[in-house]
């Protein structure tokens, strides 16, 4: 009976939520709703994960007229799910994590910015910063964002 009790238990602990303030992020769940940017870096000092954050800083207007999500992965540190440059944002679970280094193929030593389309695929990869018009231009390019600048 103690074998039982000790096995639910343990299953119980097993299933129990994240904390509160944590995201299983899916990306599917944003599906045909936002374009998420994902910056994978190895660490939430490092130099190149700076350099990012620093060219997405002051566009939050261009950022949500173009529904994006920033999703910073970072192996040590805490990785984060923003809707905007100017948030802290809310910290990503390590099973959101690991989906999102693996879905992507993301060494936890590599620096990654990858831009992710409405329709769930990949549409840019670098291994560098890349700049706020570099992605500005790429999303406009996008037969979905011209419908949505046209209005339809």
């Amino acid at each position: 009976m103690l074998t039982l009790i000790a096995s639910i238990l343990f299953g119980l602990s097993a299933m129990a939520p994240s904390p509160a303030d944590s995201v299983n992020l899916r990306l599917a769940d944003h599906r045909w709703e936002h374009r998420p940017l994902l910056v994978f870096a190895p660490s939430a000092d490092h130099e190149f994960l700076t350099a990012q954050e620093k060219a997405l800083e002051g566009n939050d207007a261009g950022i949500r007229d173009r529904d994006m999500i920033l999703v910073t992965v970072v192996e040590d540190g805490t990785s984060r799910l923003r809707m905007a440059p100017s948030g802290d944002g809310r910290p990503l679970t390590e099973a959101a994590v690991r989906r999102l280094r693996d879905r992507f193929s993301v060494p936890p030593a590599a620096f990654r910015v990858l831009l992710v389309g409405k329709d769930g695929t990949e549409k840019q990869r670098s291994a560098e910063p890349v700049s706020i018009c570099s992605i500005f231009d790429r999303i406009d390019a996008m037969p979905m964002r011209q419908r949505e600048m046209d209005g339809g």
